[in-house]
């Protein structure tokens, strides 16, 4: 009996040991199977993160893209606002500019005086810098502008000289006197109304020889009176003053050659008309009044 127990002993020994043997076998079969299957849902799993990053990376490089795509739209869209405001702002700065040479020229002409228009190079040269000039400079430069007109105005006087030859006189006066004025007129004056009537301020000296039914008759003259001009052609100029030995007036009426000369480039203006005088007081010799008249020419300079 003990042989047969010893029997089975070594019989089951072997195959006890040989059971835990492939257990173990099994076991580790299946850990390699399950860490193959871990491996590959790791990789899986990687792969997936990886085409996420790779898609978000897309969308964000997509989303800066379509806002790089705007804002240039965005800028080129206001860089042509910019542009266009500033063209017309130029347009409307060159119209202002003609607007004030023009108003210049025109106020020039109505006072008598020479003017002078910008030149080509001074034009290019302030629309060049048209955009780096603030308003407040524009409107200095139109103020200083302004004044140089009205200080050309101030100093605007004019030196004539007349002429006369007489043809008609009164009984007292046996030879027509011949002679010269000189007329002097002063910026003083003003325009008459909203017409091209303008009135200014001039005074008058002159010297006449001739001979009356008493002799020689040298009468001189002295006056302050006024010059009305009209659209810078017809023109009359009257003084009261001294004219012989007493109180009496002068008179000179006619036509100006100013805008013909000024379209020459002269500095000069011709007046041609009639001019005539009238005494209270001839001579010392003769209380009864008398005159004489005759045609005259005029030339004055503007200085």
């Amino acid at each position: 009996m003990s042989k047969n127990i010893l029997k089975n002993i070594i019989v089951i020994l072997p195959l006890f040991f040989a059971g835990i043997s492939a257990q173990d076998q099994v076991d580790a079969i299946e850990a390699a199977r399950q860490a193959k299957a871990a491996a590959e849902k790791a990789a899986a799993d990687a792969e997936a993160a990886t085409g996420a990053a790779i898609e978000a990376a897309a969308a964000k490089a997509a989303k800066e893209a379509r806002e790089k795509i705007k804002q240039d739209k965005l800028d080129e869209e206001a860089r042509k606002v910019a542009e266009k405001k500033a063209a017309e702002e130029a347009e409307l700065d060159a119209a202002a500019a003609a607007a004030a040479e023009e108003a210049k020229r025109k106020m020039a002409e109505e006072l008598g005086l020479e003017y002078e228009a910008p030149s080509n190079s001074e034009a290019v040269s302030e629309e060049d810098s048209i955009e780096g000039v603030s308003e407040e400079e524009e409107e200095e430069e139109e103020e200083v502008s302004a004044e140089e007109v009205v200080v050309r105005e101030q100093l605007g006087y004019n030196i004539g000289l007349t002429g006369s030859s007489g043809l008609i006189n009164g009984e007292f006066i046996t030879n027509t006197p011949v002679g010269f004025s000189l007329v002097i007129t002063t910026p003083i004056g003003f325009k008459l109304g909203k017409s091209a009537l303008d009135f200014s301020v001039s005074v008058l000296a002159g010297s006449y020889s001739g001979e009356s039914s008493d002799g020689n008759f040298d009468p001189i003259t002295v006056g302050l009176g006024g010059n009305l001009e009209l659209f810078n052609m017809l023109f009359y100029e009257g003084h009261v003053g001294l004219i012989g030995a007493g109180p009496g007036g002068r008179g000179f009426a006619g036509v100006s050659l100013e805008k013909i000369l000024n379209n020459i480039k002269l500095p000069i203006n011709v007046l041609v008309g009639a001019e005539g005088f009238l005494s209270t007081k001839p001579s010392d010799k003769r209380e009864e009044a008398s005159y004489w008249g005759g045609i005259g020419l005029r030339i004055d300079y503007s200085f």
